[in-house]
């Protein structure tokens, strides 16, 4: 029996004992972020599993939608414009009609999940809320930190369930935020290889250059470019280096380009709706992050075969690359990616170099690829399966 077989008799016996009921998806917005991608991705795979119950998507902000979401879910737009009192208001307006209130809601992002737990109290739905980042180190560099720790600590541990999408999350807001550990469970995101696969075979967006080294992400302070950028300038001999995505940085990246004297060399592309060509066709992707919960990124490299360097920052890479950071040669014999230091120029340049190298980079692509086939869907939507219903398995 394979795993799917073995989750599709566990649907038919939840559908002959589950009654039907209402399950909503929260979240700011499906713009183009990993967390959005993941639930877009994880709705795409779980909605036909839901059938013969009412599923409902919310949008908290009213702003253009950039993921592929299932043609017939319901989605409902909301207009809280970045707020969170606003969407308060627009989500309990929304709520107040009886038929539109959930049993179960799912939410992503902070925002979406404060709410979540707190709205639960006043319409009486099991909220499950999602953590998408190390929450400590996420909010560490905020002006608003300690407002942002006091409002989790008030909320989390309200909701019916936790998801973290790490060991590392989930020890996180257990030792810090109040979050009973035993409530938290660990899933995480779910990677559909050959769908990547078959988006990687389209055309690239935009001329490629024939060998280049690849970043991927939003443009702001947290994804950390402007070490990618030092380092990269310390590799004279690498091929360009491709950026990929939007963000409040962007100026101040181009100058330190400048400055670096490597701004012929690095191409920042922008916002892409496809990057899989040209993740396939990356030499290596190297991610500079400070703070990650589940990088999606780094997986989705890993599924086309693109070798990945990244830093070991709290607390999803050195899960994912089963890794333990090093700052230069040799490098671990079993790691899945090359892992080193946060904040450490020389060691990600020593990186850098060593995939620069052919044989290393085929190596590193052959591990990658083997590392990838336990982030396969089924298991994933089958345990959201598992906790989405776990009130009718804990009554029955």
């Amino acid at each position: 029996m394979t795993a799917l077989d073995f989750h599709k008799g566990k649907d038919l016996l939840r559908s002959a004992t589950v009654r039907p009921r209402r399950i909503s998806f929260l979240i700011n917005s499906m713009e183009g972020g990993g967390a959005e991608r993941a639930m877009a991705n994880l709705l795409e795979h779980l909605l036909p599993r839901l059938h013969g119950h009412a599923v409902e998507l919310i949008l908290l902000d009213d702003l253009p939608t950039v993921q592929t979401l299932p043609k017939d879910l319901t989605i409902r737009t909301l207009d809280g414009r970045g707020k969170l009192g606003r969407s308060l208001i627009e989500l309990a307006r929304h709520w107040r009609i009886t038929a539109n209130r959930p049993d179960v809601c799912i939410s992503y992002l902070a925002r979406a999940n404060v709410l979540n737990a707190w709205l639960a109290r006043w319409f009486g739905h099991r909220a499950l809320i999602s953590e998408r980042v190390n929450t400590s180190s996420h909010i560490a560099g905020s002006r608003a930190a300690p407002i942002l720790r006091w409002i989790t600590r008030l909320s989390y541990p309200r909701a019916a369930g936790v998801i973290a999408v790490s060991e590392g999350v989930a020890t996180d807001l257990s030792r810090n935020f109040g979050v009973a550990r035993d409530r938290v469970t660990v899933i995480g995101n779910a990677i559909d290889a050959a769908r990547l696969r078959t988006l990687a075979a389209q055309p690239a967006p935009f001329d490629l250059p024939e060998d280049f080294i690849l970043g991927m992400g939003r443009l702001v302070p947290n994804k950390n470019f402007a070490l990618l950028l030092d380092a990269y300038a310390d590799v004279p001999g690498a091929p360009p280096l491709v950026l990929l995505g939007e963000g409040a940085e962007e100026t101040n990246l181009r100058a330190q380009a400048d400055r670096l004297g490597i701004s012929d060399r690095v191409v920042f592309a922008g916002f892409v709706a496809n990057p899989y060509p040209v993740v396939a066709k990356a030499r290596a992707l190297v991610s500079a992050s400070r703070a990650e919960g589940f990088p999606n990124t780094l997986v989705e490299a890993l599924a086309l075969s693109c070798p990945v360097i990244a830093t070991d920052c709290p607390s999803g890479p050195a899960e994912i690359l089963d890794a333990t950071a090093q700052t230069s040669p040799p490098w671990s014999a079993h790691a899945h990616g090359l892992l080193v230091p946060m904040e450490n120029r020389a060691a990600m340049a020593a990186a850098m170099s060593t995939l620069c190298n052919d044989a290393a980079r085929h190596d590193y692509a052959a591990r990658a690829a083997k590392r990838a086939l336990i982030y396969g869907h089924d298991a994933v939507v089958g345990a959201y399966m598992d906790i989405v219903f776990d009130d009718e398995t804990n009554s029955s």
